[in-house]
């Protein structure tokens, strides 16, 4: 109140009403904008998996967070590969990727778990990297680590990596391989500072309201430090010659190869995530017949 009774509306309280409201328009806009795109791609998802052979479940593995299951025939349940998506870390969802994970579960024999984390705009950094590391304590629940591999393409190679990271940050047991295809690895690279780039960095971190910098080993790996190299999961990496993150995969591998740790990368004529859609068969065979045994060789 001011000296005569009367309420006053401070001008700070204003500009973080006004504040709230543009981030409440602006995330509403992102999700109208995000629906039909995701609606499109779970579709194509769903009608790309029908002739497939694998069987699908959804799984819960917490209260926040849930799954898709594939299982190949002959597929070994005692071996999981958790999967998370990419999308710029907030659009497509774990059904854009139904026939993809039906297939790594084919090539690789073991169980495949898309991962279905939180995005922007409803949540920020650090969430999906909770849900990643809440994912990671739900499989350790029904296999020992070395009997489960973590893998993603894209933004979602950057949550398997920053999965890694954080396990070697609490020295804890890592898991029996990483798998990143065309993984975005360095959020703090020049390259990403374009319009779209620069959209999906501020809506992954949170923009104003962001908790760390793009230059956190949590949000770029590419930035870890030695000792964190050094308790890493074996790592292979597969993208194109000339992409987006081809740059990225060449920096992760000489950070880990300056410690005089192996890391396995192909990189082939073919674009970003090719394994994931139709086309370049001969690429995308090679590719998972790689990453198979790769994992063969690192299973428990």
């Amino acid at each position: 109140r001011n000296h005569r009774g009367a309420f006053v509306v401070r001008p700070c309280f204003r500009r973080a009403s006004r504040c709230a409201m543009v981030h409440f328009a602006g995330a509403c806009v992102l999700r109208a904008v995000r629906a039909p795109i995701n609606a499109v791609s779970a579709s194509l998802g769903f009608a790309a998996a029908l002739t497939s052979s694998t069987t699908y479940s959804t799984v819960r593995i917490s209260d926040e967070v849930h799954g898709v299951e594939a299982v190949a025939p002959g597929a070994q349940r005692t071996r999981v590969i958790l999967y998370f998506h990419g999308g710029g870390h907030w659009l497509l969802n774990v059904h854009t990727y139904r026939e993809f994970i039906g297939r790594l579960s084919a090539e690789t024999n073991a169980r495949v778990v898309a991962v279905a984390y939180r995005k922007p705009p409803d949540v920020q950094f650090p969430a999906g990297l909770e849900d990643a590391m809440k994912a990671w304590r739900w499989a350790l629940e029904q296999c020992p680590a070395s009997a489960v591999a973590v893998a993603g393409d894209s933004s979602g190679g950057n949550l398997a990596f920053a999965l890694m990271v954080k396990l070697a940050q609490l020295e804890e047991p890592q898991p029996a391989a990483c798998i990143g295809i065309s993984p975005w690895l360095n959020l703090n690279r020049p390259q990403w500072t374009g319009a779209w780039g620069k959209l999906c960095v501020e809506l992954y971190l949170g923009g104003k309201r962001k908790v760390t910098a793009a230059s956190d080993p949590l949000v770029s790996p590419v930035n870890m430090q030695p000792e964190l190299l050094q308790r890493c999961a074996p790592v292979l990496m597969h993208a194109g010659r000339n992409e987006l993150t081809t740059e990225d995969v060449k920096a992760m591998q000489a950070a880990f190869e300056r410690e005089g740790i192996f890391t396995e990368v192909q990189l082939y004529g073919a674009p970003h995530i090719f394994q994931v859609g139709p086309g370049f068969w001969n690429s995308t065979k090679d590719s998972l017949s790689r990453i198979s045994a790769f994992l063969e060789r690192h299973w428990s």
